[in-house]
């Protein structure tokens, strides 16, 4: 964690000078039915996506949806991502210590990477976390077909609503966050977690900040991440003691512009990871990305704003609740670039340590295209979750009902060719 970035960031620069491209779109996949109307009530929001992941090879794509639903699509030798496997990982339930209706909405999906490639992907919603095995059994016919089989849930750990699920480099553990508690579990017990982070004040009415997100570092298996609605980032070490309440490290920006009644609101952490070189961390506000060098706690080392149009607008984005939606971020496989998404179905690629940004509109190339302001906000026409092919510069984009991949383009073709 203390390793010197200088070469690093030398090899961005040089990167980022050989590689001034474009992105291409490459294909949509979803239920078409429901998307052109941006008024969509009711049932219709249950084929909404609601996260996306890649597995660590990028040959496999996940997308959950709010109805409890899961695709995997799998990656075919034309760059496409194709139907591999469908299944109901979460039905609706009821909470009967609180009264209250379990939605089956998947709130995060995160593939088992250290498994030897057998496929196992972790699926969560307010409450319970799932883990299936992908398994293709051959049908007498010679075709086969993908089930998935359940290995284990966890359950019964989480009186607030679960936000995040990350999978530590140890290959055995995995935490799960929610509003005031971070639980460790072993992947193997399900019958027992250990809270390492509790922050719920002894009364409610103390509360003044809540967790809204958490990561763990891609090999340090001691080290983990999590942000709060106060715009904070904190840094736990396992290895100081098992309740790490006490932080190691804080990050903090403390020059916002923004003051007053909205402030809380615009810095709220929605997204935090940590880049694949574990060196720096991404955090994804309202209005920004902000990227954290793990040596410097004082400041953030860069703060990419793309959303300054809409702070004389946050009146009427707070009174349709939109300044309330929680934006995702992701890294690129080689730590140079990140992705967000934003209003009016546009979504950013921005150079992480150089000046560059790239805004997209995604929709289909045979749309009429006109001129869009960017002034004008379409609050319903978003793109909330974001992915990046970890080995690839293919990016997958989550808008309601419908997903979009997008490729790198060079020249007069497009590349999904190893980032390096």
């Amino acid at each position: 964690m203390e390793a010197d970035t200088g070469p690093f960031l030398a090899k961005a620069s040089e990167y980022y000078a050989k590689n001034t491209f474009e992105w291409e779109f490459s294909q949509m996949f979803g239920e078409e039915d429901n998307l052109s109307d941006s008024n969509d009530t009711g049932t219709a929001e249950e084929n909404w996506i609601s996260s996306l992941a890649f597995d660590s090879t990028g040959k496999y794509l996940a997308v959950g949806y709010n109805c409890g639903q899961v695709v995997v699509l799998a990656q075919q030798q034309d760059q496409t991502y194709q139907p591999y496997a469908e299944f109901k990982s979460h039905d609706s339930g009821f909470d009967f210590l609180t009264s209250m209706e379990i939605e089956e909405k998947i709130n995060t999906i995160k593939w088992f990477p250290y498994d030897g490639g057998s496929r196992c992907l972790m699926t969560a919603n307010d409450k319970t976390i799932k883990l299936f095995k992908l398994v293709e059994r051959q049908q007498s016919d010679g075709s086969s077909t993908v089930v998935a089989k359940p290995k284990k849930i966890y359950e019964g750990a989480h009186a607030y609503n679960i936000n995040t699920v990350a999978f530590n480099s140890d290959g055995e553990t995995f935490i799960s966050t929610d509003d005031l508690r971070i639980n460790l579990w072993n992947i193997n017990i399900n019958s027992e977690a250990f809270g390492i982070v509790d922050i719920k004040p002894e009364n409610m009415d103390e509360l003044n900040e809540v967790i809204t997100c958490s990561d763990f570092h891609p090999s340090k298996c001691n080290i983990f991440a999590y942000a709060s609605s106060k715009g904070v980032i904190r840094l736990g070490d396992l290895r100081d003691s098992a309740l790490c309440d006490r932080h190691c490290k804080k990050f903090e920006d403390n020059e916002s512009a923004i003051g007053g009644f909205f402030q809380e609101l615009v810095t709220t952490i929605s997204d935090i990871k940590f880049s694949p070189n574990g060196s720096y961390i991404v955090s994804r506000d309202y209005l920004t990305m902000k990227i954290w060098d793990l040596r410097n706690e004082a400041k953030p080392y860069r703060i990419i704003k793309f959303h300054d149009h809409l702070i004389p607008k946050l009146c009427d984005l707070y009174e349709n609740d939109s300044i309330f939606d929680k934006f995702q971020c992701a890294w690129n496989g080689n730590s140079y670039r990140l992705i967000t998404g934003s209003y009016n179905n546009n979504f950013y690629i921005c150079d992480a340590f150089g000046s560059h940004i790239t805004s997209v509109t995604a929709e289909k190339p045979s749309t009429s295209s006109t001129h869009r302001d960017l002034q004008h906000v379409d609050a319903s026409q978003k793109i909330q979750h974001t992915a990046w092919h970890p080995k690839q510069d293919i990016v997958v984009l989550g808008a309601k009902d419908f997903g979009y991949l997008y490729v790198r383009k060079e020249g007069n073709h497009t590349s999904g060719k190893e980032v390096g």
